[in-house]
C-alpha cells in the first residue's frame, strides 16, 4: 500500500471517529463487544535514547506511555502526530508527568542520538526519541504491528519511509490501551488519556 492511499484510509478512520465524538477514545480496545482484543500489541525493546544511554520497555513500567513510529526528517504525518502528542501532555498540566511521549525510529541509519537529541528537543522538552540496531528497531515495530521500508529519496537526498502511523496508549504495565488516529485532535486524545489515569 502506497504512503498517499495510508494517509487517505487513516484519514477516513480518523474523520469517522471524529463524528462519534472524542468518548469513543476513553473506552478500552476491544472487539466492539466490551472483549479484549486477543492479538497482544507492545512487548520488550532494547534501545538507545537521545543521549545515548540503554533504554527498555522496562524503565517505563509503572507509568503510561505514548508510543509513536516514525523519523526525525519525516516530511509527511509524523510532525502531525508528534505536535498531537506534545500539546495532549501539555493539556494535561501536572496529571501529563504521569505519562512518557516516545518516538521510537524506523530510519536507523539517518537517526542517531545525536540527531534526534535536535529533533524531540524542537517537539517536546519530554519526548524521548528511542534508535539502535536495524535489527532492534525492527523487533520493536514487529512487536507494535508496525512495518516499515524506504520507498524512496526525496529530490534534496532525505529518506523517505512508508511506515505505521497509529499513536499506541500503553498502560503501566505495558499492555495496550487504546490507539489514536495521527490526526486526532490533541484536546480529544488528551481527554482520553485523562480517562486512564488514576
Amino acid at each position: 500500500m502506497n504512503v498517499t492511499r495510508t494517509l487517505g484510509l487513516v484519514t477516513v478512520l480518523a474523520a469517522g471517529l471524529a463524528l462519534a465524538g472524542p468518548a469513543v477514545w476513553a473506552n478500552p480496545v476491544g472487539n466492539g463487544a466490551g472483549a479484549a482484543l486477543t492479538q497482544q500489541v507492545g512487548g520488550p525493546f532494547d534501545l538507545i535514547d537521545q543521549t545515548g544511554r540503554a533504554v527498555t520497555d522496562r524503565d517505563f513500567l509503572g507509568r503510561y506511555m505514548l508510543v509513536y513510529f516514525g523519523y526525525a526528517k519525516c516530511p509527511g504525518i509524523c510532525p502531525t502526530a508528534l505536535r498531537s502528542i506534545a500539546d495532549a501532555i501539555d493539556i494535561l498540566g501536572d496529571e501529563g508527568n504521569q505519562v512518557a511521549p516516545i518516538l521510537i525510529t524506523v530510519d536507523a541509519k539517518n537517526d542517531q542520538p545525536e540527531n534526534l537529541a535536535v529533533a524531540v528537543a524542537k517537539i517536546h522538552p519530554r519526548l524521548t526519541g528511542l534508535t539502535g540496531t536495524p535489527e532492534k528497531l525492527a523487533a520493536a515495530a514487529a512487536a507494535y504491528g508496525v512495518t516499515a521500508k524506504q520507498v524512496t529519496r526525496s529530490w534534496d537526498g532525505i529518506d523517505i519511509y512508508e511506515h505505521g502511523v497509529f499513536i499506541y496508549l500503553m498502560g503501566p504495565d505495558g499492555k495496550l490501551l487504546t490507539l489514536f488516529p495521527p490526526i486526532i485532535g490533541a484536546d480529544a486524545m488528551a481527554e482520553a488519556i485523562r480517562g486512564y489515569l488514576s
